[in-house]
């Protein structure tokens, strides 16, 4: 699990949970617009998703060659501050999802708060053979940093990215608890093939190519 700080000029500091998805029996309903946070719908740069139950998709895969790593290393202390570097073939909007020890699956880049702060619409773009570092210059400079908090144990972080501007993913309600990498990417991919995101040009809902790199790590 990560906290996410915003540390303020006159030493004062905003923190804030990043656990969006809890944990339950049922598997997770459609998207609905309203489901999304409601203090940003009105950026232009904000771009609502919605889940389709049905729709099938060709398998899932690394068509960009994404790679993810976590600095300083795989295995991290609580308290400790960490970054991640990102690197793809193929440009794409990246979104970094942390499966924790407890199975507890949250966004931890971008959030809600770093998009308001923000004054562009492709914060989260990679452009091929960059390194994309989080959190970026632009996040150091408005004091945002992770930092690694309880649970202890063995946890999993994921980097998705997505052919289309996406920003903020309503991550579902967990059926179980996933095991490895292997487990969470295979939940993951399922789960995005039924994403529809909006047309830039006719703003109608369609899918994305999505891919993905999955580095287990440790929290002692």
């Amino acid at each position: 699990m990560w906290r996410s700080e915003l540390i303020r000029r006159k030493r004062l500091c905003f923190a804030f949970a990043l656990l969006l998805a809890g944990s339950g029996a049922a598997p997770a309903a459609p998207l609905q617009p309203e489901s999304l946070h409601a203090s940003l719908p009105s950026a232009p740069w904000f771009w609502r998703i919605q889940a389709t139950r049905g729709q099938t998709g060709a398998a899932q895969s690394n068509a960009a060659s994404v790679s993810l790593e976590i600095l300083p290393g795989l295995t991290v202390d609580v308290g400790g501050k960490v970054s991640f570097g990102v690197t793809a073939k193929k440009a794409g909007y990246l979104i970094l999802v942390d499966v924790d020890a407890d199975g507890r699956m949250s966004q931890i880049f971008p959030t809600p708060e770093l998009l308001e702060q923000s004054d562009g619409r492709d914060i989260n773009l990679v452009k091929p053979g960059v390194q994309f570092v989080v959190p970026t210059p632009a996040g150091r400079q408005r004091g945002f940093e992770y930092v690694v908090a309880p649970p202890t144990g063995s946890a999993v972080m994921v980097a998705i990215l997505s052919e289309r501007r996406v920003q903020l993913l309503d991550l579902p309600d967990l059926p179980r608890k996933l095991q490895d990498q292997a487990d969470t990417l295979s939940y993951l991919s399922a789960w995005t093939r039924e994403l529809r995101v909006p047309d830039g040009s006719s703003g109608k809902l369609v899918p994305s190519n999505w891919s993905f790199d999955v580095k287990s790590y440790s929290i002692k």
